[in-house]
């Protein structure tokens, strides 16, 4: 378990297919991956049931964010496609609507961080935000990451295509 000021990062458990059930089937939030389908909870559940939590031999690992007070889920944080070579991965998060802008983001990515580099000791981290997407880009440059590069036209939505920015934090 990781924790901060005000939040606990842990493991995904068998009680959370649910709370993923509601986070993966946000279509809001499937124009920032690849995901184009609603995912079951029977999915989510052996998903769940089944988690690998060696980062290295499954090659990501997922995070819930709980709200400390409450311990109550409010989001998500993925490290993914970790590269043991490189010593390297991609990070993703995701927080419930009502959490938003208030800094749970950008205080789970700094505690994220501090994981990668103390107990995976992995060199840097990487983002990849949609453009528009102005409050995730902040959420990620307060947790220290600077943009790097623009990958133009990268994503096909319902409105044409969009821009993704690259962020990096060597740690």
């Amino acid at each position: 378990m990781l924790a901060s000021a005000r939040l606990i990062l842990r493991a995904v458990e068998p009680i959370d297919a649910d709370f993923m059930f509601e986070v993966e089937n946000d279509p809001l939030a499937w124009r920032y991956s690849d995901t184009v389908a609603p995912l079951s909870r029977r999915q989510l559940r052996d998903y769940a049931l089944g988690y690998d939590a060696d980062p290295f031999s499954a090659g990501q690992l997922r995070l819930i964010i709980l709200e400390k007070n409450t311990m109550s889920p409010i989001g998500i944080a993925d490290v993914y496609e970790i590269s043991v070579l490189h010593k390297r991965a991609y990070v993703g998060i995701y927080v419930m609507e009502g959490f938003r802008k208030r800094g749970f983001a950008s205080e789970a990515l700094t505690r994220l961080c501090d994981y990668a580099s103390e107990s995976l000791l992995l060199h840097s981290l990487w983002a990849r935000v949609e453009g528009m997407n102005r409050d995730s880009e902040k959420a990620f440059e307060k947790a220290g990451f600077c943009h790097v590069g623009t990958l133009p036209d990268w994503l096909c939505t319902k409105d044409g295509f969009t821009s993704v920015k690259i962020f990096s934090k060597i740690l």
